[in-house]
């Protein structure tokens, strides 16, 4: 039997900015806290893409962005017991206090998945912490040479496992189809949470897209449709997210950006319709399966655009869902996204993915409308599988094994900039 409500439950909260971000601010603050003291020196390791994820990204209530800050900031002010919401509550007097602190990073390029080691030097010891596999998976904590926690190995592999390879897109159609309302009542928090987001961004931080759609919508140049209302209400949350505002989103598989992607189009055009509030959370559940489903291939840190291909692919689900449509038409949203956005790299957190956030709310609506039109694109098509399912599978190769030395090439451009 398939628990898709306890994978959805799994995968899904709150995270307060860009979760590599937090992560980091996370692995220093519990190494901090191993130890206290006055900090002396910070020594932050971690892999490639939460580098490369974290290096542009503002840091939530600051005008601070990237690791470093994010590290000092864990030290100084972080609460490790609010997980990927650590840095809730900082103030101006800790901003300053964590930009004398001396922090040195170091990218292991050869680390695969989330991988973060945090080491706090103080007056009283060193303390060490080191978080693995999730963003909030905190797996090693010591002072000095003694072991506070250390998560056995092998623990993982006593919980039973989710089969990814035996699941259908039908699966999860029928899942949203027949579910229990009650029993996915905690998406209407996810609803809530990013719609609050967004309203936090109308005021035009970040690119300031909603504004600018708001204002050459009233030079006549654009009209107001339900594809303008989508690309407005999710671009608005990604603004703000990115900018750093004080602000949590829901996030899904460790990422706000996906939450955000996965959720907004999909309320926007559930409410244009008229649609009701059951009919918008079993699309919502559908939209954060193919989500989920489509980042186990693709990996939670990729070299391509995870939002856009993940959140994306959820979403133009979610779109069909709405539509009247069923796995078929599920699946053929899919490839169209697929096929259209294959090869829109992740070049790092940053607020430039409200544009891709833009492009993929875009490519959703046209990729559902194409599939309710009975349009499909061709099997043989370059990176589409003979189903959605393989196409998944397709895309995870492409990201692992194709793009990894683009991957490369991007952090060491970045890398030259500091």
């Amino acid at each position: 039997m398939i628990d898709f409500s306890q994978l959805l439950k799994s995968e899904i909260r709150p995270a307060l900015g860009v979760t590599e971000v937090g992560a980091i601010a996370l692995a220093a603050a519990r190494a901090y806290d191993a130890v206290r003291g006055e900090v002396l020196h910070m020594e932050i390791n971690m892999n490639g893409g939460m580098f490369k994820n974290s290096f542009s990204c503002g840091i939530p209530g600051t005008n601070e962005l990237g690791c470093k800050m994010a590290a000092a900031l864990g030290a100084v002010g972080g609460n490790w017991q609010l997980g990927l919401e650590c840095l809730k509550g900082i103030t101006e007097e800790q901003v300053k206090k964590a930009k004398a602190l001396p922090v040195d990073i170091f990218v292991d390029k050869e680390k695969d998945g989330i991988y973060i080691q945090g080491e706090v030097t103080t007056t009283r010891g060193v303390g060490i912490a080191r978080i693995e596999n999730f963003h909030d998976g905190i797996t090693y904590v010591a002072r000095d040479d003694e072991i506070i926690f250390k998560e056995e190995k092998g623990e993982d592999e006593k919980k039973e496992p989710f089969h990814f390879d035996s699941i259908t897109i039908g699966d999860m159609v029928e899942y949203a189809s027949f579910v229990p309302c009650e029993e996915v009542s905690f998406l209407k928090e996810m609803i809530a949470m990013n719609c609050r987001l967004s309203k936090a961004g109308e005021k035009g931080v970040g690119l300031a897209i909603g504004s600018t759609l708001d204002a050459f919508h009233k030079q006549g140049v654009l009209g107001r449709d339900m594809l303008y209302d989508a690309q407005r209400l999710t671009c608005c949350a990604m603004d703000a997210r990115l900018s750093g505002l004080p602000y949590p989103a829901m996030s899904i598989v460790g990422s706000g950006s996906h939450g955000i992607v996965c959720s907004l189009p999909v309320v926007s055009y559930g409410r244009n319709i008229g649609a009701g509030e059951d009919r918008i959370l079993r699309a919502i559940a559908l939209s954060c399966l193919i989500t989920i489903y489509s980042k186990h291939y693709t990996g939670r840190l990729s070299a391509l655009c995870g939002c856009v291909l993940g959140g994306g692919s959820g979403a133009a689900a979610g779109l069909v869902y709405l539509m009247g449509g069923g796995a078929a038409e599920v699946s053929h949203a899919m490839n169209h996204m697929a096929a259209n956005l294959t090869g829109m790299i992740c070049d790092g957190g940053s607020i430039g993915c409200s544009l891709k956030a833009s492009a993929g709310v875009y490519s959703a609506f046209l990729s559902a409308m194409l599939a309710m039109n009975e349009t499909a694109i061709p099997n043989d098509f370059g990176v589409i599988g003979a189903s959605a399912e393989q196409t998944a599978k397709n895309l995870g190769r492409i990201s692992a094994e194709g793009m990894a030395p683009m991957d490369r090439t991007i952090i060491d451009i970045m890398q030259q900039k500091r």
